[in-house]
């Protein structure tokens, strides 16, 4: 038997923001395991510090070698499968990642209604799945699961991440209008700090192409004051803010009549 205690301890040092000495910690816990499901449990803990690390080939193999561990009849290979979908949305496998969503909701159909703590994995996963339907390309399905997820006892947050996402998969459809209250309504309420950005962004977005540059460039310079340090996406928030300075320059010699 492993020390749980010990495990806690490690996980806790990784949710500080120490994810590398935590790996570290994990294997020499692993050594002393001799339980399958032991062994799995701190190869999962070693996945997600892997994601904290965002080195993630090697959490979707340590993922993948937790699967392996667990037999299929276990409750527990649940989270470890989801845990290995959710390294191949870190990897940009989203196709892939929906596959796997998808058959946990089926195959784990019984176990994902059987008390409230399933219940609210079962949401987890079909967030998820909104997430990874949405990154290619999908906008009816996420909608469906989005009008599903809406009418049961979720939290604030969670409302505010559907409301989210529904903006996202109205913006596929063309279906800009709505996407711009989606936001803005998402905005209003304790959406994620992640999402924060990229709403203000995609606001932006529908402004820009109105011709609505001045309010446009209001949303790309909250979008690039919010989102995380040296990021693709800080990069591309200034980009458009520097392209709609350009755009509302113009637009005021227009004015002035040069």
């Amino acid at each position: 038997m492993i020390d749980w205690n010990r495990y806690h301890e490690i996980n806790a040092l990784r949710e500080s923001g120490r994810p590398a000495e935590a790996l570290v910690k994990f294997r020499v816990l692993r050594e002393s395991a001799t339980d399958a499901e032991e062994i799995a449990s701190i190869l999962l803990g070693e996945s997600i510090s892997y994601r904290d690390l965002r080195r993630f080939a090697e959490a979707t193999e340590a993922a993948s070698k937790a699967v392996s561990q667990i037999p299929e009849n276990s409750p527990s290979r649940l989270h470890a499968e989801f845990c290995l979908g959710c390294c191949h949305e870190c990897e940009g496998k989203f196709g892939l990642s929906v596959q796997e969503f998808k058959s946990l909701l089926q195959r784990y159909a019984d176990l994902l209604k059987s008390s409230a703590e399933f219940i609210q994995f079962r949401r987890g996963i079909q967030f998820r799945l909104i997430a990874n339907l949405i990154m290619v390309g999908h906008a009816i399905e996420p909608l469906s699961i989005s009008t599903a997820l809406r009418s049961e006892d979720i939290s604030a947050e969670e409302r505010s991440e559907l409301l989210y996402r529904e903006a996202v998969a109205h913006g596929l459809l063309e279906r800009h209008d709505r996407a711009l209250k989606l936001y803005q309504e998402a905005l209003c309420g304790p959406l994620d700090s992640s999402l924060v950005a990229l709403a203000h962004f995609h606001i932006g977005e529908v402004l820009y192409s109105r011709g609505e540059f001045s309010r446009a460039l209001d949303e790309f310079r909250s979008a690039e004051a919010l989102a995380e340090p040296n990021t693709p996406d800080k990069e591309c928030f200034a980009n458009w803010v520097k392209n709609t300075l350009r755009a509302v320059a113009e637009g005021r010699k227009e004015e002035a009549g040069f």
